[in-house]
This record gives C-alpha cells, structure tokens and sequence, in this order.
C-alpha cells in the first residue's frame, strides 16, 4: 500500500498521512508518496490511499463547509477511524490543523482578541511553526518533514492519551471538605495535578509519591506553602532542615521527582492538608 499527497506538504498533509497510519487498517506500513497537487491519480493502485489532494476523485479531502470553506483530512480520518477515546485525546490536535487549514491562521481563528504580539508568539511556537521548522531543516524532502511530524504527532497522542489517564486519577484523589485542597498520592501521571488545578478547581495538592512529601498550589494561588502554619506541622515533626521552600512560595516539599526523598517523611500528610484548608478559608 502507498498513501499519496501533494509535494510541498502542509500541516493537514503531513497530518493526515501520520492520521492515516495511525488508524486505517491495513495503512501502518504504508510508504508515503509525493506528486503535484493537480494529480489526476493514475499511479494509484488497488487500496492505495490519497490524503489531502483531489487524485482525481479519488483522494480523501475534508468536509465542505458554509461559504466554501474546506475542513481538513485529518478531521475526516480521525473522526471515521479513530476510537472515541482517541477522538478525544487528539481533539486539541485537530482543532488546531483543521483551523489552519480551513481559515488560514489558527491564532486568528482561534484567539482572536489577543494583542499582536501574542499572536505572534503563538504562531511561532504552534504546531505550524513546528512544521515551518522542519522543512528549513530539511529542505524539499517531504519524506522527513513527514517522517519527523509522525513522531510528534505519535508523541502527542501518548500526551493525550496520558492526560485520559491523569483525569481518571484525579477522580481518585482525596479531596476535603470545602473543595480546595486535595490529597494526591503516588500519582504515575504528570498531568494529574493539572487536571485538579485547571479543570476541577482545587487550590492546593499535597502529594504523596514514595518517600516524596510535599505541598504544592495553584499558580493563581497567593497562599504561600511555606506558610507559618503549615512550616509549624513539619518543625513539629523535626524535619525543618530537610524540606526545601521555593522563594516564590508555590511549592514545599521534602523530595520530588527531581530530588527524590530517601526514606519516609514523618509528616502527616493529611495534617498539612487540613491546615492549608484553614488557611483557605
């Protein structure tokens, strides 16, 4: 199997090709080939597949939309082969390609109310950007821009299937009364304290991973974790001297995923949990 699009790939080709290995049957090994966009498809054989590109008929395009706008391929595949929990994992993924490519500008499409220079920072940072850079990397040499934009797309997919995982543990996390703080313990997902802090609106995470004990708050937070009364439970404990205060005061902690703790805190976890909730108010 081959699977065909335009030379001089943009966001919604390279996509769709990685799309189009990803979830069609049979396509995962397929290599990927190049021609002109006005391509009428003769090349095509049985079960080839064409993304992006007319092929005379016989390629995969987007939707057709109001005031002929076009959406793109990856939208059609992923929503035609993808399982509903990948639907969702990449949901962001397509968003992004598909308002590039139907309105030009994912920025302007997306967030238009911020400043110029805010557009700008994130057209040159987005998932386009991205693109733009491989192919100045590698100059007309589709095969590696598209080979390089698989394996970020792959990554990303693991990010969001990852972030599936971290709302489930979020599900589980002690939270007491009052909603805004939470117990979280041995968490094996990075983004589980995101999920609390940005989509269930706690304020404050004490963490228990391992020997690792800290307290951590949201970045809108203006408790400081190094607070008095929370710096009293440990002192309490004896342990002052083992616990680390970031000057900003959003995190204290004795051991982290960067500095790990070797033996076990005599802190109670839920003790600086129920302080910091009074201190919430």
């Amino acid at each position: 199997m081959k699977i065909f699009t335009h030379t001089v790939v943009d966001l919604d080709a390279a996509c769709s090709i990685w799309a189009a290995k990803q979830f069609i049957p049979g396509a995962k090994d397929a290599a990927a080939e190049f021609r002109p966009a006005n391509w009428d498809g003769n090349d095509m054989a049985e079960g080839d597949l064409a993304v992006d590109i007319p092929a005379g008929g016989r390629g995969m395009k987007g939707e057709k939309g109001e005031n002929g706008i076009v959406h793109s391929c990856i939208a059609s595949i992923v929503a035609q082969y993808a399982s509903p929990s990948d639907q969702s994992a990449l949901a962001s993924i397509v968003r992004f390609v598909d308002a590039q490519d139907a309105h030009g500008s994912t920025v302007k499409f997306l967030v238009p109310g911020v400043n110029r220079e805010a557009q700008e920072t994130l057209a040159m940072t987005g998932l386009n950007a991205v693109l733009r850079a491989l192919q100045a990397t590698h100059p007309r040499n589709d095969a590696i821009v598209c080979e390089r934009m698989s394996e970020i797309l792959s990554g990303m997919l693991q990010a969001g299937r990852a972030r599936q995982r971290a709302a489930a543990e979020a599900d589980k996390a002690d939270v007491l009364d009052g909603g805004k703080v939470a117990i979280v313990t041995n968490s094996r997902e990075f983004g589980t304290n995101g999920v609390l802090f940005d989509e269930r609106d706690i304020r404050v995470i004490v963490y228990v991973d391992g020997c690792n004990l800290g307290i951590i708050r949201h970045g809108e937070e203006k408790l400081r974790m190094d607070h008095t009364e929370l710096r009293a439970v440990v002192e309490a404990a004896g342990e002052v001297s083992d616990w680390f205060a970031h000057p900003a005061g959003f995190l204290f902690c004795r051991g982290s995923r960067k500095a790990p703790a070797e033996n076990l805190s005599k802190v109670n976890p839920r003790t600086l949990a129920e302080v910091a909730a009074r201190l919430l108010g």
